[in-house]
């Protein structure tokens, strides 16, 4: 299946349901985050004592009537969040169903951020950033984007986001994190370049429980390396410790870097993953 086919419309109508609630670096552009700041919005904030030099198209007339005393009405302003999607490229994220799951909630991710009046910015190392999406209308343009990109890239995500020119704010990393890079020093990078980080981990079933077979030779994505494998429950029983500490590596790196860690995988509805994701 392609992301066009998979991309529906009943999809974007549960979309529309869903809120993102991440908290995020905002910039001055008008969207809906709420910002601290004290703005022209249209939604009133609080009040403040007159001085001079104020605007007399901030005063609240109806107090003046009732106190005889000035004050200026103050509002709350709205701010754009600033979304950066980055997608991990590298050779394993092609691998079973990942490479469709990822794109899909790329997609998602995309068009929840641009119903909410976000900028979002897609990085996928390897092709031209997609850059400066805040309209629904743009979901196309995104899903060409990410029909295209292939997974077949670096074997160092800590060089990928090195590389990455990334505006300061949100910061989704789609990743299954089958590389060599030390996830405590990922993700500081990521905090350096001032990102709020979720780590959205990318599972395929089989990574997750793979089945026992005949005996065979495995091929690492990234590096190509062979290995010969008979596939026991002793060899099982092993490839899933690994995977637990692959896995709690990731959450603590992404605590450390005051960021959040959620683990998905490829036979989970879209919509559900998302549902938990901004819950």
């Amino acid at each position: 299946m392609t992301l066009h086919e998979a991309f529906t419309s009943e999809i974007t109508e549960n979309l529309k349901k869903l809120s993102f609630q991440l908290k995020s670096e905002t910039t001055a552009a008008g969207g809906r985050r709420k910002s601290r700041a004290k703005g022209q919005s249209v939604e009133f904030s609080d009040f403040r004592n007159y001085v001079t030099g104020d605007s007399i198209k901030n005063i609240d007339w109806k107090s003046y009537g009732r106190l005889d005393k000035l004050f200026i009405k103050l509002f709350s302003e709205e701010r754009q969040a600033n979304v950066n999607i980055i997608i991990d490229t590298s050779g394993s994220m092609g691998f079973g169903g990942k490479r469709l799951q990822t794109t899909l909630l790329s997609a998602c991710l995309c068009y929840i951020f641009m119903l909410n009046m976000d900028r979002v910015n897609i990085y996928a190392p390897g092709t031209t950033p997609l850059l400066n999406l805040t309209s629904p209308n743009m979901i196309g343009r995104v899903v060409d984007y990410l029909e295209k990109i292939e997974f077949s890239g670096s074997k160092s995500l800590f060089e990928d986001i090195r590389a990455l020119n990334l505006r300061q704010g949100s910061c989704i990393f789609i990743s299954d994190f089958f590389t060599n890079d030390n996830k405590r020093e990922l993700f500081k990078l990521l905090a350096y370049k001032r990102q709020k980080l979720c780590a959205l981990t990318l599972l395929d079933k089989t990574d997750i429980d793979p089945e026992a077979a005949e005996d065979a030779t495995l091929q690492d994505c990234e590096t190509n390396a062979q290995m010969p494998v008979i596939p026991d429950k002793t060899a099982l029983k092993r490839y899933k410790q690994a995977l637990d500490e692959h896995l709690a590596d990731i959450a603590n790196a992404a605590k450390k870097a005051q960021g959040r860690f959620y683990l998905a995988d490829t036979d989970t509805n879209v919509v559900k993953i998302l549902r938990e994701l901004v819950g």
